[in-house]
Formats: C-alpha cells, sequence, structure tokens
C-alpha cells in the first residue's frame, strides 16, 4: 500500500465506502502503516516534547506519588507478595497508613491541578496525545488503584483455565494450589460469578497464563490491556473529534488524560477501557463510511462489556446520514437498523462461539446489582424513601420494596429516554447520541462507578458540545477525583485527612471559577490563582517560570 494513502487515513482525509469482506485484507494494512508511523515517527518526538513541558512532569510525579501512597491495605489485599517482598508491612500501621495517605492525596492534588492548567491551546495536539503515556509510567507496577477489580480478573481468568464455566461460578471454587487468586479477591464478590463478555473472560484467561500463575502478578498485568485501550483512545478519539469540527486537543484534554481515565482505567485496570477504545474507534471507522466494519467493531466492545451495543445508535445515524434514497426518516432508520444490528448480533454470535464460554453472562447481568450504590440516583431515591417508609411505621414488606421498585421505575425511565434519543438525536448527531445514551444508562442503572461515567464521557469529549457542558464535564471530574480520593482514605482509617483534603481542594477550585485567571501558569500574576502544591513544584524542580502562560477556569475551554 502506498505510503501516501497511510498518511491520509492517518489525516483523517479517506472516506472509504462500506467494505466487503474481500478487502479485509487492504484495510489492516493500512492500519498497520499508520500505526507504525506513529510508533516509528511520532512516537519519540511526542514524547520528547510531553517531558519537556513543566506541566505534564508535574502531573507526572503526582502519579508517581499516587503510586507511592498505593501500598497501604485501601489498594492491596491481605498479605500482599509485593508488601513481603519489599519489607512494607510499616505501611499498614498507625503511622505508615497516615504518611501513605497523606502521599496519596498530595498526588491526586498534584495530577488535578496539573490537568487544570493543561488546557487546550494552540498547537498542543502532539504534547498532549503522549501527556496519557507519560502519566501511566509512574503507576505500571503499583497495585490495581481505586478498585479491586483486577484482582477480581485474575481469579476469572484463573476459573477459565481451570476448565470450569465462570459464568456459574465464583473465585470461591478456586482452592488447592490456586487459592492464593481467591484470597486476594474482595470478599463481596466471592461467591459472584462473572457478568462479563466472553472475550473479556478469555482475555483474563490468557494473562493469567502468560504471568505463569502468579496471582499478584497477574491482576497487575490487567494493567497492559487497559494501557493499550488509552493508546488506541488516543489515536481515534482526536481524529473523531476533527470529523465533526471540534477541537482535537479539547477531545485529548477531556477524554485521553482526564484524571478520572489515569485513576480508573490505567490507575484501576478496568475492563470498561477496552470497551470504550473500541466503541471510539467503531464510530471512527463508521464517520468514514466503513459501516460495516463499524458494526463489526461495537459487536467486538460488546463482548468485552455487553453495554457497548448501545452505541450502535451512533453506527446507525452515521448509515442515516449516508443514506440519500428518497426513503423517509423511519424506513432510513429501520432500514439501518436491521442492516447494521444484523451485523453486529452475527458478530457477537460468532465471537461467542469461538471463545467456548457461551451465553451463561445473560442472567449474570443483575451481579453488580448486589451493591448497594448511592452514587445512582435510582438508588438513593429508592434509599431515602426505604428511610422515610421504616420511621412512618408501614408494614416490613413495603419498606423492602422501595429500592427495587425505584430502580426498576430509574431504569423504565432510562430505557424511554434511550429510545428518544435513538429516534430524534441519533440521526442529526450520531456520536453525541451514542455518548448521551451510555450516561443516561449509567444514571438510571441501579450501580454507578466513577468510571462508569466515562462511557459515555469519553466520547461526549469528541462532540461540539457548549461551553456550560464543558465546565459540566470539569466539575464532574473533579467530584469523582474528590470522591475517589475520599473512599481511599476512609479505607485506610484516616478519613478525616480525605474529607479536608477534598473540601480544600473543592474550595481552591470554587475561587478559580469565581475570579477568573489573570495570573500566569505559575501563578505570579495579579491574580491569586497560585496551583495546589506549588512548593512540590519547587522542590522537585518542575517550577519552570518560562512556561506559557495558560488559563486554567473552565470558562475558556470552548470547542
Amino acid at each position: 500500500m502506498p505510503k501516501q494513502q497511510a498518511d491520509a487515513l492517518g489525516r483523517g482525509a479517506v472516506a472509504t465506502p462500506s467494505l466487503p469482506s474481500s478487502r479485509l485484507a487492504d484495510l489492516v494494512l493500512r492500519w498497520y502503516a499508520v500505526v507504525l508511523r506513529v510508533l516509528r515517527d511520532e512516537l519519540p518526538a511526542g514524547v520528547a516534547q510531553a517531558w519537556g513541558d513543566q506541566l505534564v512532569r508535574r502531573g507526572m510525579l503526582g502519579m508517581a506519588l499516587i503510586g507511592v501512597g498505593s501500598l497501604t491495605p485501601a489498594f492491596l489485599p491481605p498479605d500482599a507478595p509485593i508488601v513481603r517482598t519489599l519489607h512494607l508491612q510499616w505501611l499498614s500501621t498507625g503511622a505508615g497508613r497516615f504518611s501513605a495517605t497523606l502521599v496519596l492525596v498530595a498526588g491526586m492534588a498534584l495530577l488535578v491541578d496539573a490537568w487544570l492548567r493543561m488546557r487546550p491551546r494552540e498547537g498542543s495536539a502532539r504534547l498532549h496525545r503522549y501527556t496519557w503515556l507519560l502519566w501511566s509510567l509512574p503507576v505500571l507496577l503499583a497495585p490495581p488503584l481505586f478498585s479491586r477489580d483486577a484482582y477480581s480478573y485474575a481469579a476469572q481468568g484463573r476459573i477459565v483455565g481451570l476448565g470450569l464455566n465462570p459464568y456459574e461460578v465464583g473465585p470461591v471454587y478456586v482452592t488447592g494450589e490456586f487459592q492464593q487468586y481467591r484470597d486476594q479477591v474482595d470478599p463481596m464478590w466471592l461467591f459472584t460469578p462473572a457478568p462479563y463478555g466472553p472475550l473479556a473472560l478469555q482475555l483474563q484467561h490468557a494473562i493469567v497464563f502468560v504471568t505463569g500463575d502468579n496471582a499478584y502478578l497477574a491482576a497487575l498485568a490487567m494493567r497492559l490491556p487497559a494501557l493499550a485501550s488509552v493508546a488506541l483512545l488516543a489515536f481515534t478519539l482526536p481524529r473523531l473529534a476533527r470529523r465533526f469540527g471540534v477541537s482535537a486537543d479539547r477531545a485529548l484534554w477531556l477524554g485521553v488524560f482526564n484524571p478520572l481515565v489515569m485513576m480508573h482505567l490505567v490507575g484501576g485496570a478496568h475492563g470498561d477501557a477496552m470497551m470504550i477504545a473500541l466503541v471510539s474507534l467503531a464510530l471512527l471507522l463508521a464517520a468514514r463510511g466503513q459501516l460495516f466494519w463499524a458494526s463489526a467493531t461495537i459487536a467486538l466492545s460488546a463482548n468485552f462489556k455487553q453495554t457497548a451495543v448501545l452505541a450502535l445508535i451512533g453506527v446507525v445515524g452515521l448509515a442515516m446520514q449516508a443514506d440519500t434514497g428518497p426513503r423517509s426518516k423511519a424506513a432510513k432508520f429501520v432500514r439501518a437498523g436491521v442492516v447494521h444490528g444484523g451485523v453486529a448480533a452475527a458478530t457477537f454470535t460468532l465471537l461467542t462461539a469461538v471463545s467456548g464460554l457461551g451465553w451463561g453472562w445473560i442472567p449474570n447481568l443483575a451481579v453488580p446489582a448486589s451493591l448497594r450504590s448511592l452514587l445512582s440516583p435510582p438508588t438513593l431515591l429508592g434509599t431515602a424513601l426505604e428511610g422515610l417508609l421504616r420511621i412512618s411505621g408501614v408494614p416490613d414488606s413495603w419498606v423492602a420494596a422501595a429500592v427495587p421498585r425505584v430502580q426498576t421505575l430509574g431504569m423504565l425511565v432510562g430505557l424511554v429516554v434511550i429510545a428518544l434519543i435513538a429516534w430524534r438525536v441519533g440521526p442529526r448527531r450520531p456520536v453525541f447520541a451514542s455518548a448521551a445514551v451510555l450516561l443516561v444508562l449509567c444514571a438510571s442503572g441501579p450501580v454507578v462507578h466513577p468510571w462508569y461515567l466515562l462511557w459515555g464521557g469519553v466520547l461526549l469529549a469528541a462532540c461540539r458540545i457548549g461551553e456550560r457542558t464543558v465546565e459540566a464535564m470539569v466539575w464532574v471530574t473533579l467530584f469523582f477525583a474528590c470522591y475517589g480520593t475520599v473512599d481511599a482514605t476512609v479505607s485506610n482509617g484516616t478519613w478525616a485527612l480525605g474529607v479536608t483534603a477534598a473540601a480544600w481542594l473543592l474550595v481552591k477550585m470554587v475561587r478559580r471559577h469565581r475570579e477568573g485567571d489573570t495570573g500566569d501558569a505559575d501563578g505570579d500574576g495579579p491574580g491569586e490563582n497560585r496551583g495546589l502544591l506549588d512548593g512540590f513544584g519547587r522542590l522537585s524542580g518542575l517550577d519552570d517560570r518560562r512556561t506559557p502562560s495558560r488559563s486554567r477556569t473552565a470558562h475558556t475551554i470552548i470547542s
């Protein structure tokens, strides 16, 4: 394939019509050429340029402190090998645990501060594209952060290796010489079977096999597919944004090296990373006219996490835009839905058959709902109603029914809203519709974890949205960054430290929001907007006064 074609594809200049299977090899070769060019030509220069920016180094220091502060019971399983090997038992005691938690909080403050300062600006696309990579490096060998799901992934991979059905048995069945996998799983999930797609489980099995039956190392290695997923996201999201006239810089800033991506997709090694990255790739393929492969990629994504199937709404919307025939909107909607829904269903069925694990995940979709999550609006309302009913003296059966009934109502409302978005918004703003339905599913579901917001939030970063929406995304990021920090401090028995730090961080952000930004990047101007923990930056040699001024307040971030 000519190099000019590969370069054109990398710039997003090629619009290929729907491809028959005979052109699969050509498509693969073209993407291979683009990836090769990025690794050979762009990566070294991009990393060097990113490292030259003091704010990137400040965020990297923040991630390093988070990695150091993670060596506590908040993140490590009991009797973790790394504790014995490095003689870190003292970090589990009062003074050691408090010190590590303080380092963790300082690291989070540095990370958030660096991110807020690095607003999009002219000519920063290459720098921003590789910031996520430098920020990821300090935590590659850290324990899974802000969640213990990676330990469950390792146990599920071991279950597949034992020839058991992960859709029928939980980690408690991993015994004997492999009991180390069971021992590091959160007790809450010991008896629960896997709710994930079959390819996710086979990937977990492959990682367990490669790591040689070392349970802790297998959990750490779950970060590798997450890292590859963020790399794919950094490649596809800016190109998707440019397709719709949106700043690639802003898409990278909001959707790739966002603190929540760093904390949960990279740090937490969540399988959601693969789903989000493949959905972004699918929508990019659809925007370029490669609708068949877009539908197949949605199916591939759903084989990792089933919620990805909702992003098919965006593919259908793009197919409707490409349909220039005289058919009515309803006819185009039905035709595109049947064709591309059929391609996705056939691909999903084929991949499931190849995986050899079957469809046992269907009854397990309710497994996450066994946790009462007050971050979920329906669950929060149901819990409040439950409390009111309990103090009013109504029968216990009414009290017990409050939460599940409100959760069911929330799901029904969510499904109605999703249908309206698919019909009214999908044909006009396909990518926005995909982001919106994923966010609606998250908000209406019975359980919400901070990384669930990234399902649609990352895609929203590539959409044409208003200044207030960007502002809202910034505040949501800040809230959940504070939430994760407080949650970790509570787990370490130092909740007062976390609450104090979160309150201080929010007060600083409110002051910036109200006063605007009249100072330079290090707070030397007339404004009071000095960064969080600037002293850390000066002590570490990261305080470069020559860095160009960058306004940090969300008011200045526009499409």
